[in-house]
């Protein structure tokens, strides 16, 4: 079953914005699932992909499933978003992968001019035996710093499962922003999560906790975050791994520049090993922008703000 694929012009816009391929967004035959406040815009299933949803009085309820085997060849877009300027959204999705099931996610949650808005989203994700997924999410949160942004997931990696998860926010303002990723990994599952976020504002403020749980023999994980504060933001990153079996494995790595008066950055990687044959690591740093490399892409004719931005995305890359 399928409704009309056809999204508002903000939601287009801001996709754009966040380097989404608008076009295949709203291609015939692409599974998808988009919904603005409460209201379900469009939905489009595919061969081996289950959907259900349905709408209730702040918000919607969904649920995914990839059947055992299936491998979904095209990306699964998912788009949220409140296109007024305030109001709330509840977003509660359940992702199900089958054993041996493969899919791409490709979310996008837009509140283009949001002056006082707040979007909460309660995830469970669970990952069958030897299932894979990708889930990107990226988000456009307008430029009036007014948008309040509170996600939970849950994930659960069953035996020889990979989920790579990468969050992005580097275009516009964020408001406030935290979220909290809880991972729970079986025997030989593998996980990589990446964190992309920018602050341009006193008003804007991160605050991400990740937290992985190797449970299973030979079970890895990875956590990357890049950041960068600017103009009197906040960022505030915590990873957590905590090693509980023979041969797991896991890294942190946190990297986080601070730009101009005010702006804060933090990182906390916590490391905690229960097995005499497991390991973690970790790394973090914060500091400001090199000098020596703005300068030299100042001689090269770039502004002092053009290179500093020119900076940032480097690191936010």
């Amino acid at each position: 079953m399928s409704q009309n694929n056809a999204l508002p012009k903000k939601f287009i816009s801001s996709a754009k914005k966040c380097g989404f391929d608008t076009a295949l967004m709203q291609a015939a035959g692409v599974p998808h699932f988009y919904a603005e406040s409460n209201k379900i815009l469009s939905f489009q299933k595919t061969a081996g992909l289950e959907m259900k949803a349905q709408s209730f009085k702040e918000g919607v309820k969904i649920k995914l499933i990839v059947k055992k085997g299936v491998k979904i060849k095209k990306p699964i877009f998912l788009c949220f978003g409140i296109l007024k300027n305030q109001g709330k959204q509840i977003i509660l999705p359940e992702i199900i992968l089958e054993e041996k099931a493969e899919a791409k996610i490709l979310a996008h949650c837009t509140f283009p001019i949001a002056e006082k808005i707040t979007h909460r989203m309660e995830t469970v994700m669970k990952l069958g035996k030897n299932s894979r997924l990708s889930y990107q999410e990226k988000h456009y949160h307008g430029e009036n710093f007014g948008a309040e942004v509170l996600p939970n997931f849950k994930v659960l990696l069953e035996r020889g499962s990979f989920f790579n998860n990468e969050f992005i926010l580097d275009q516009g303002s964020v408001g406030k922003l935290k979220i909290n990723l809880e991972m729970e990994l079986k025997k030989e599952a593998l996980v990589e999560i990446t964190n992309k976020i920018v602050t341009r504002g006193e008003k804007d403020k991160v605050e991400i906790f990740d937290k992985v749980l190797l449970r299973g023999e030979n079970s890895k994980s990875l956590i990357k975050s890049r950041a960068a504060a600017i103009g009197g933001g906040s960022v505030f990153l915590q990873g957590e791994t905590v090693a509980l079996a023979k041969g797991a494995c896991g890294h942190i790595d946190c990297q986080e520049i601070v730009i101009g008066k005010k702006s804060i950055a933090k990182a906390i990687p916590i490391v905690e090993v229960c097995h005499p044959e497991a390991r973690v690591t970790h790394e973090a740093s914060v500091g400001k922008v090199n000098q020596k490399e703005l300068e030299t892409l100042m001689t090269r004719g770039l502004s002092e703000e053009e290179a500093t931005d020119f900076i940032v995305k480097g690191v936010v890359r």
